[in-house]
């Protein structure tokens, strides 16, 4: 069960360690092998932590690319349980992220005379939240980008997050679910439209600010392993000058980034290069820029 407050560190600078050892095989086996690595601020940690006091889910907002699904597996390392993943669609429905059933695979058995058709039981299949409600051990959910979802998505699910209990009508007869261990439920937010006041009302929540040079560096230094930390720090300039350009349509985010240290050390580019060139002329440009507008902006800039 999970135990409230001090249980989710901060990491100051350095990778937090996790309840359990997390080895890189397992959390390559858990989808997301960063998880390991990520830099998580004191602020994120309590409020984090305030989360798990009060066994609210958690609602996480911040511009596309600052890490806020790759925080539940933050919060899983040091948590030393599993993630189970829903990715929101506009076509989602609630119902989806307890579980689905196969009904064309149900149509075409019964059509084939097969036994199995009769019972609705044998084309049930388990999603996130449901399979979480029936763990006997502790889970993190993650409900990914649930903006995406139809404006009904969210209150639908408040009965279900409230009281970690569900049903399955489509059953016969029909099963009834209540959760026996603690869940952190974890949602994220693009903040591309309002979430309804009510589901607002049942969350606790944080907002993760685009972190200051030092920060980056650091968490360039963990995610990209540079050659050294005056490489991070030019790198993290570079890319800020290039972040700050005025008139941006897009500005390149934290993700892209890491991916652009990893393409300068595949080129070979040394810190002599990277200090010299204009910042219209930085190398694999196109990895942080990516509206033809913003290219030809910071090109004339």
């Amino acid at each position: 069960m999970i135990n409230p407050f001090h249980i989710i560190r901060a990491s100051d600078g350095a990778v937090a360690k996790p309840a359990v050892p997390i080895t890189l095989e397992a959390s390559r086996q858990r989808g997301a092998e960063p998880f390991g690595r990520y830099v998580l601020s004191s602020q994120l940690a309590t409020t984090i932590n305030v989360a798990l006091a009060l066994d609210q889910p958690l609602l996480v907002t911040g511009e596309p690319g600052c890490g806020k699904t790759a925080l539940a597996w933050a919060v899983a390392a040091q948590l030393g349980c599993d993630v189970l993943e829903f990715h929101t669609k506009s076509t989602s429905t609630a119902r989806d992220l307890l579980y689905q059933v196969d009904s064309l695979g149900r149509f075409h058995d019964a059509n084939a005379h097969d036994p199995t058709a009769k019972d609705a039981n044998n084309y049930l299949e388990y999603r996130a939240l449901g399979q979480a409600i029936q763990s006997s051990s502790t889970t993190v959910v993650l409900i990914d980008e649930i903006d995406k979802a139809p404006r009904d998505f969210p209150n639908d699910l408040l009965n279900e997050l409230d009281r970690m209990e569900f049903e399955v009508s489509d059953a016969r007869p029909k099963l009834t679910f209540k959760a026996t261990a603690k869940h952190f439920v974890l949602i994220t937010s693009n903040n591309e439209r309002r979430l309804p006041m009510p589901f607002l009302r049942r969350c606790v929540y944080a907002n993760i600010e685009f972190p200051g040079p030092e920060m980056l560096a650091t968490i360039v230094e963990l995610h990209c392993g540079a050659p050294s930390k005056s490489f991070a720090a030019l790198a993290v300039k570079r890319f800020l000058e290039l972040r700050d350009t005025p008139r941006l349509d897009k500005r390149p985010a934290m993700s892209e980034l890491i991916s652009w240290v990893h393409v300068l050390r595949r080129m070979g580019i040394d810190e002599d290069e990277l200090a010299r060139l204009p910042k219209g002329k930085l190398p694999a440009l196109e990895t942080l820029i990516k509206m033809i507008d913003d290219l030809r902006t910071v090109r004339a800039s």
